[in-house]
């Protein structure tokens, strides 16, 4: 139990340190500008079809959509999730993935709310 307790502290720590606090409150201000790109990728793939993917890889310009088209059927909304952190990567090239990835998901998980 003690051990437990321990990593629980540890977790605790980190969210409450500078870099965590700045990281999430980047993702955060980034919301707004992922969540248009995340509603435009839902409306341009609501069944996750291969045309649906292919139409949004080239709505968007981001190369590989042959790539992503390769990933499981059950796998696709990870796809969809990748074109959006692209297409907000092209916005913004200094912020870190993770920060974008954390962005895009706010924002879809706003959109379905």
């Amino acid at each position: 139990m003690k051990f437990l307790t321990s990593v629980i502290q540890k977790i605790a720590a980190f969210f409450s340190s500078g870099k965590a606090e700045a990281a999430l409150t980047k993702a955060a201000e980034l919301v707004p500008k992922a969540l248009p790109i995340v509603q435009e990728i839902a409306t341009l793939a609501p069944n996750r079809t291969d045309q649906e993917i292919l139409a949004a890889f080239q709505k968007f310009a981001v190369p590989g959509a042959a790539q992503f088209l390769a990933t499981p059927v059950a796998q696709r909304g990870y796809v969809l999730l990748q074109l959006a952190t692209q297409v907000l990567a092209a916005e913004f090239p200094t912020v870190a993935t993770n920060i974008l990835n954390t962005a895009v998901q706010l924002a879809v998980t706003g959109s379905k709310a």
